[in-house]
């Protein structure tokens, strides 16, 4: 396999391989593949390089009207490379119950920067749930992602799971 390297506006560095295999996809979004079959691409460990998942936010609390919430160390999961702390143990009894519906859309990379083709780590904070999934976006300076999603969310959508089935193929 061959590196590239992509950078953000926020000038964050990732790394991503070519030939990364294919991922299979749902009919509202592109699925995450199972966390041990995370393509060398969709390293999600760049934007967690302390191996804890969406930051220390509990997945499971952004689908709760008080989320997001600081997880725990006491209500943790470890998936693949990333642990995900949860702020309860009922959380983290949820997310083992349909963690599919729990896991960030498109592996947590910026959903925003995705549908424009590019990488990037977002704010774990600045977030949308649309159709019961989760979108996280990224936040440079004026510019909000979620603002840029919203101004076309359908189109938003159709580029995000394009490039993210172009670049899980590469």
């Amino acid at each position: 396999m061959r590196p590239h390297i992509l950078m953000t506006l926020r000038g964050c560095w990732l790394l991503a391989c070519v030939a990364a295999p294919a991922l299979h996809t749902q009919a509202v979004y592109a699925q995450a593949p199972a966390a041990d079959a995370v393509a060398p691409i969709f390293n999600t460990a760049t934007c967690a390089p302390d191996g804890i998942a969406l930051g220390g936010y509990d997945p499971v609390s952004y689908h709760r009207d008080a989320g997001p919430l600081r997880g725990d160390s006491r209500f943790s999961l470890q998936l693949g490379n990333l642990t995900y702390l949860f702020a309860s143990e009922d959380n983290l009894n949820t997310f083992r119950g349909d963690r599919q519906r729990y896991l960030p859309t498109y592996l947590g990379w910026c959903s925003a920067t995705l549908s424009m083709g590019r990488l990037a780590c977002p704010d774990y904070a600045n977030f949308k749930i649309e159709n019961g999934r989760l979108l996280l976006f990224e936040r440079v300076g004026f510019t909000n992602g979620r603002d840029m999603w919203n101004a076309d969310p359908l189109r938003s959508k159709q580029q995000a799971d394009k490039h993210f089935l172009d670049l899980s193929q590469q």
